[in-house]
């Protein structure tokens, strides 16, 4: 806290009062997200949700652009210019888990404490809290930095294949990048994230009749099953992923030797090796010597890398919790086994953190949910953060 870039410009009173002023109203705009089916499976309702979000953008100051990307509903990059030089990243997205239908079968409302709906906390919720920061900002009249880039993808849910490369090019070579995703339900930040691995292993055998002519039969499913057998026990004595058998499907009826079988694993890495660790596996399961007439076919795709918490990520952690704490809130960094597009910013060497939306929990579910009295303290630590955000010479091998 003692380089001039993190010192704190505002009082902790200034930042609560203006925010509080300027997120009234952000339960109705909260509403108008919610209420439109935008599941990544629908391009077009991705669109209008993410349209209306970047109408807000620009009346809070932003040039806004949207990027079309074949395969989904692309980007919008909001960029905004100061008079300073730090380089600031705000990072977020606009598609839902759910299918055509959800928004209308249950529209958000209020249960106690909470507001639940399909896509408060996941993260609707936090895109608000990301323009409710630059607005508080800009209220108090801030200006130093040279850019503050606002970018919302259209398919984070299925893992950011079309989007990443341009988001990857868009947010390198920012002092800091925080991803809107909800804080944890006990109000934690997210400071390393595991990455993801999703694996298909296909067997590929020869049917025959199993009582009659079983010898010229080749039974995928029994070769599958030993090789998942001793894929997961070669995982279990690694410290740097885990996997999970998810699915097996194979065979057609009990008496037919099955030519087919496929099993589904999810493969979570923890360490910077562990993606070339994980394809030394899976080339050793598919070339194992099994059942004479079955051949082995493995698709691995790379959702997310692991975002590991380095010295740089370090650094941002301990800025955000006496962030916290001068603004009254008990604050904590933690770990999570999911997967978010901070994973790939934090993988390009970008300091990054997540988590820096609205509390809230239940994602993917019926009962997803956000605090809404945790809007307006999440808003105040998100532009007290940014306001302090150190710039690139404070990052680890730099002076």
């Amino acid at each position: 806290m003692n380089h001039p870039s993190s010192r704190k410009p505002f009082t902790p009173d200034q930042i609560r009062s203006v925010a509080a002023d300027v997120t009234a109203g952000w339960e109705e705009r909260l509403r108008t997200l919610v209420g439109i089916d935008c599941g990544t499976q629908n391009p077009a309702g991705v669109k209008r949700a993410g349209d209306i979000f970047a109408g807000w953008m620009a009346d809070a100051g932003f040039q806004v652009t949207h990027l079309p990307i074949e395969g989904c509903a692309g980007l919008w990059v909001g960029r905004m210019r100061g008079s300073g030089q730090r380089r600031i990243g705000l990072l977020g997205h606009a598609d839902t888990v759910y299918p055509d239908g959800t928004a209308e079968e249950r529209p958000m409302q209020r249960r106690g404490h909470r507001l639940v709906g399909p896509g408060v906390c996941d993260m609707k919720g936090g895109l608000l809290v990301g323009l409710y920061a630059i607005q508080v900002l800009r209220r108090l009249g801030w200006e130093d930095f040279g850019e503050i880039c606002l970018v919302v993808n259209s398919e984070e849910e299925t893992g950011s294949f079309h989007t990443r490369n341009r988001m990857i090019e868009l947010l390198s070579g920012m002092d800091a990048v925080y991803v809107l995703e909800a804080a944890r339900a006990n109000g934690n930040i997210v400071s390393a994230r595991a990455g993801v691995i999703q694996l298909i292993l296909t067997a590929h055998g020869r049917s025959a009749h199993a009582g009659v002519e079983p010898e010229k039969g080749a039974n995928a499913v029994v070769e599958l099953i030993d090789r998942l057998q001793w894929l997961r026990k070669r995982a279990s004595e690694e410290e740097t992923f885990r996997i999970n058998i998810g699915t097996i499907q194979g065979g057609t009826r009990s008496n037919v030797v099955p030519d087919r079988a496929e099993a589904q694993v999810d493969i979570r890495l923890f360490h910077p090796d562990a993606v070339s660790r994980v394809e030394a596996l899976v080339r050793e399961v598919v070339s194992r010597p099994g059942i004479s007439g079955v051949r082995m076919e493995a698709d691995m795709k790379l959702w997310f890398p692991p975002m590991v918490r380095n010295p740089a990520i370090e650094r941002l952690a301990v800025l955000a919790r006496a962030c916290a704490s001068s603004l009254g809130i008990h604050l904590r960094d933690t770990d999570t086994g999911g997967g978010s597009d901070a994973n790939w910013i934090a993988a390009h060497g970008v300091p990054c953190l997540d988590g820096l939306g609205p509390v809230g929990g239940l994602d993917h579910g019926p009962d997803e949910y956000i605090e809404p009295e945790s809007v307006v303290p999440r808003t105040s630590l998100l532009a007290l953060l940014m306001s302090c955000t150190p710039l690139a010479n404070m990052r680890e091998g730099r002076a």
